[in-house]
């Protein structure tokens, strides 16, 4: 595969590069942004809570160093030995320390300020006991670590003097600071000192002579373990669950009485956290494993002493989650952008894309890898890499639906030049059409043909000829497809279309006469620029017919016309040369009158018998739709049926009679003229065999008689 991409990259267009690598860049900082807060971002949080808490579950362990917790509980601050304001003071604290020293701790981190001589609450005596416990502990090696708080921009610090004694390295800072949603998830390592003072201390650590602060978690990990380093400034702490504690009431009355044995029983060889878990404790928050606390109905808070000691045990273990930072992560976006644009990269335009699985799969298996890597301990941001890959798979399918479309679209305008719109679109959206056999329909044929125009032909030039043709065409053509019709072939002067294929059309007739009258109206139109141009008029004669066909792909194999065959067809095209006998432009059969008589206003003309067919039918004039027909008209249309009836009935001289009533109304009717001479002739000289029906031969017309002479 990566063969491949190589030689797809080598011929790839610079016009999808120039796309790809700027969308490529684009969307890697969009996914860097929304990388930039971290676990901040809420859904993030959400993520890395659940992935944290699987791996949580299911890799226990065994701590190298133990760590155990003398918790200032609601015992403490309720027990008379340690009353306020003497369970501040450092002589409590004195008794404790020595208690541990001799019990074999190995550390001692205590989340509070001491406070110096400068305070009410004690005296030097008690102090000068705190330093000298202090030095009985450095000399066995027992490191103590105290801590601090940041207020607003500046440390709240012990005393100078408690400082120079206990060392500027074993000073940390305690402050915790949870994500959007108030969880603490990790742990601050360092804060760069915003105001460093110009002379302070002697080593420069811990903010002396302006060096950093560290958190006390990280001093009292490093003064127990000296490879722990701070690889990062964010430490994302592994929580493992509660820790051994004890009451530092207990602690304290125990030490007090010298319980040396149980001090060696529980804290040797122990790091030692003395911090407050009280009620009057604002210092608790909830971490990513805190559940649903019913009493007080909201998350279960954690003591920020146990927070501690969850990021103590996190860098003495060495389960650190490694975030690569946001230049790795920007590199790291990129690729996988690039990676997920590579099908657009590696194809040229107009050309079949490479790998169209790839966005998707790409999609789908990133959040499977960045929970891998998580147990790697290694924190790939999975929110925004998703959006990434989602933005990019959303560009990749955009464009390749685009680029179809333009594809489509230029197909369409190049078949529209040569087949029927509503064809083409069928042919675009389903190819296995034109694979496919015919089908039977119910559809309405139509029929068109120009009177005369072959003698006309003769005497202009064949450019013009052509010209005028194409006009021609064109004027049908936005006729029939103004109401939806398809446009089969042109024969000549001649133009076929049916409606109700190759898409289903319910009013197929209705449609099909429409176009019809609106064809004439068209005609109208053309014929009056064409006089303007000194060119002769056109005139145009329309046939419909109504019934099944069998429709479908007709021809060879390298070339195929899509229409209609069967005898609804004939009839359509022989309904044409009618006209010229009845003196009419638009003549239908009675199937497509009957399906179209709602909307459009007909003239039964007469009954006849067609070459090819047994059996007499009728024919109808199409007059106009019926929300546009003249009054007048209508007048003496019903004149013409009524004397129709007569004539059918052979009572000539009625039937003359309502003809002549007709052409009153409207003079200049032609059919009412032709059957006026018939009944005159019919009248002089009554036929001797009578039926009612007009044989046709379309060269010779036999009326009164059932066959043609």
């Amino acid at each position: 595969m990566l063969d491949r991409l190589s030689h797809c990259l080598e011929k790839a267009s610079p016009a999808r590069l120039r796309i790809s690598i700027p969308v490529g860049v684009i969307l890697s900082l969009i996914g860097l942004v929304l990388a930039i807060p971290g676990t901040n971002l809420p859904i993030e949080g959400s993520v890395y809570d659940f992935m944290l808490e699987r791996r949580s579950r299911s890799t226990p362990i065994e701590p190298t160093i133990p760590i155990v917790i003398i918790a200032i509980d609601d015992l403490s601050l309720n027990n008379p030995r340690q009353s306020h304001p003497e369970f501040f003071s450092p002589g409590v604290y004195s008794h404790i320390l020595e208690a541990l020293v001799l019990g074999g701790a190995k550390g001692v981190a205590i989340l509070r300020n001491l406070p110096s001589n400068e305070s009410r609450y004690y005296n030097v005596t008690e102090e000068a006991r705190w330093f000298q416990e202090v030095g009985k502990a450095q000399k066995r090696g027992v490191e103590i670590i105290y801590g601090f708080r940041w207020l607003a921009d500046r440390p709240i610090r012990p005393a100078p003097k408690f400082m120079e004694i206990m060392g500027y390295d074993k000073l940390g800072f305690v402050n915790l600071y949870p994500d959007r949603d108030g969880r603490i998830r990790s742990q601050r390592l360092i804060i760069k000192n915003p105001n460093p003072p110009e002379t302070q201390g002697t080593d420069g650590a811990n903010g002396a002579l302006g060096g950093d602060y560290y958190a006390l978690a990280y001093l009292a990990a490093q003064a127990l373990d000296p490879s722990v380093t701070v690889l990062q400034d964010k430490l994302y702490v592994d929580y493992r669950g509660s820790f051994v504690k004890f009451s530092f009431a207990d602690i304290f009355t125990k030490a007090v009485d010298g319980e040396v044995d149980f001090f060696r029983r529980h804290f040797e060889g122990a790091l030692v956290l003395i911090g407050a878990t009280n009620s009057v404790n604002v210092d608790a928050y909830p971490t990513p494993l805190s559940g649903y606390d019913q009493s007080t109905y909201g998350l279960e808070l954690i003591p920020a002493v146990e927070i501690q000691a969850n990021a103590i045990q996190t860098m003495l273990t060495h389960r650190r989650l490694r975030d690569p930072g946001l230049g790795t992560i920007w590199f790291f976006f990129l690729g996988l952008a690039f990676l997920a644009l590579a099908p657009l990269i590696a194809s040229r335009p107009k050309t079949s894309y490479p790998w169209p699985w790839l966005p998707t799969a790409l999609t789908l298996a990133y959040p499977l890898a960045a929970y891998l890597a998580f147990w790697g301990f290694v924190y790939l941001p999975v929110v925004p890499g998703l959006v990434l890959l989602l933005l990019a798979q959303g560009v990749y399918w955009g464009l390749r639906l685009w680029e179809t479309q333009q594809v489509q679209a230029a197909s369409r305008q190049a078949l529209d030049l040569y087949l029927d719109p509503a064809l083409s679109v069928r042919i675009i959206e389903d190819p296995k059409i034109l694979t496919r056999r015919g089908e039977q329909r119910e559809v309405t044929v139509y029929f068109t043909d120009l009177v005369g125009f072959t003698s006309m032909a003769e005497n202009m030039d064949t450019e013009k000829v052509v010209a005028l043709l194409n006009r021609y065409y064109e004027t049908m053509t936005e006729a029939i497809e103004e109401r939806g019709g398809f446009v089969d072939k042109f024969v000549g002067d001649a133009v076929m279309a049916f409606w109700g294929a190759p898409n289903d059309e319910a009013k197929h007739a209705i449609l099909a006469c429409q176009a019809a009258l609106r064809q004439k109206e068209l005609l109208e139109s053309l014929n009056q620029e064409l006089a303007a141009e000194g060119l002769p008029a056109l005139s145009a004669l329309t046939g419909l017919n109504t019934g099944p066909v069998i429709a479908g792909n007709i021809g060879g194999k390298r070339h195929k016309n899509y229409t209609v065959l069967g005898d609804t067809v004939n009839l359509a095209s022989r309904l044409v040369a009618v006209n010229k006998i009845f003196h009419t432009a638009i003549l239908v059969s009675e199937a497509t009158k009957l399906l179209a008589e709602k909307e459009i206003f007909f003239r039964t003309l007469d009954l006849v018998k067609v070459p090819g067919r047994q059996k007499s039918l009728k024919i109808f004039e199409v007059i106009a739709e019926k929300d546009r027909l003249d009054p007048l008209v209508a007048q003496a249309i019903g004149f013409f049926e009524r004397a129709l009836k007569h004539y059918w009935k052979q009572d000539f001289t009625g039937a003359l009679t309502r003809l002549e009533a007709a052409l009153k109304v409207r003079p200049g009717d032609l059919p009412s003229r032709l059957f006026v001479e018939r009944c005159r002739q019919y009248i002089v000289n009554p036929p001797k065999t009578w039926s009612g029906v007009t044989v046709l031969d379309l060269r010779k017309t036999h009326v009164g008689e059932e066959t043609a002479t």
